[in-house]
Parts: C-alpha cells; sequence; structure tokens
C-alpha cells in the first residue's frame, strides 16, 4: 500500500512540475515598451483577431490582430500581435519583426500624442476618445510609436 502511496505522490508531482512549466510558458507577459533606448513602431490591426503566420502565392506574410485592449490611467494592456519597425516602415514579411499574439503593456504618458489621418491630413483626438475607438476593435490599422520606453504617438491608419 505504501509503494502505491509514493508512486501516485511521485507521478502527481511530476504532473504538477510540467502544468507549472508550460504554464509559464503559455502565459508570460511580454512588454512590448520595455527598449530604453530609441525609437520603435509597433503596428497592429484592431479585428478581433490573434494574427500569425499566412501564406499568399508562396510567400510567408506575417498578420497582426488584437483580441482585446484595455487602459488604466497611464497603462495600455493590449492582447495582440504586432509588427515592429526602427524607422515606421511596415515589413509584414520579416519574422524577426513580428511579435507573437499576448499580452503586451505599453506606458502613456501625459504627452502622449493620439491621432488619425483623414484627407485633410493629421488631426489630434483625446486620449479618452482615441481609447474608446481601440476598445471597439473596428478593423483600423493602429501605429504605436514608442521612444525610451514610453508611447510618443499612437494613430489609426485605415
Amino acid at each position: 500500500m505504501k509503494t502505491w502511496k509514493n508512486r501516485f505522490q511521485k507521478v502527481l508531482a511530476i504532473l504538477l512540475a510540467i502544468c507549472l512549466v508550460t504554464g509559464c510558458m503559455g502565459a508570460s507577459k511580454v512588454q512590448a515598451a520595455t527598449s530604453k533606448s530609441g525609437t520603435t513602431y509597433y503596428y497592429t490591426w484592431l479585428h478581433r483577431q490573434k494574427g500569425g503566420v499566412q501564406v499568399y502565392s508562396g510567400k510567408k506574410y506575417y498578420m497582426t490582430g488584437t483580441m482585446k485592449a484595455t487602459c488604466k490611467g497611464n497603462t495600455l494592456t493590449m492582447y495582440s500581435s504586432f509588427n515592429t519597425s526602427k524607422n515606421g516602415t511596415l515589413n509584414n514579411q520579416s519574422k524577426k519583426a513580428f511579435v507573437k499574439y499576448g499580452k503586451h503593456t505599453f506606458k502613456l504618458t501625459s504627452k502622449t500624442k493620439y491621432c488619425y489621418y483623414e484627407e485633410g491630413g493629421k488631426r489630434y483626438s483625446t486620449k479618452a476618445h482615441f481609447m474608446s475607438t481601440v476598445k471597439r476593435l473596428n478593423g483600423l490599422g493602429l501605429w504605436i510609436k514608442v521612444t525610451n520606453g514610453k508611447v510618443v504617438e499612437m494613430s489609426f491608419h485605415s
């Protein structure tokens, strides 16, 4: 009886260890805006999909998506995938520039600018109005410009 109990406890301990390791891997909280120097642009599509690799005409494209976005205080949390760029030019064929779907946080400041583009050019918005549009996940493209770990500008594109 004692040997079965010991074996059962060992199996449970192994299963628990496996669950802890795989659970931590799946729930990684990637901080998108961790770069403390330089500027990085993050692009995602606000359309209730996770994004990922898609193949068209034999070429791989790394498509982005956003399932949820919340803003509390000066922290924007997005459940998204992103394409990144150092110069603001989108390259959705680069695996290196692709950030996989997950929980990503961005630090906003009082100086963060919120804008959208239309025929007349760049139009500025309030943070509240901009974030309500982000949360709707209405199919717009979203650029987030991060400099020294803080969001400098966010803009919508269609």
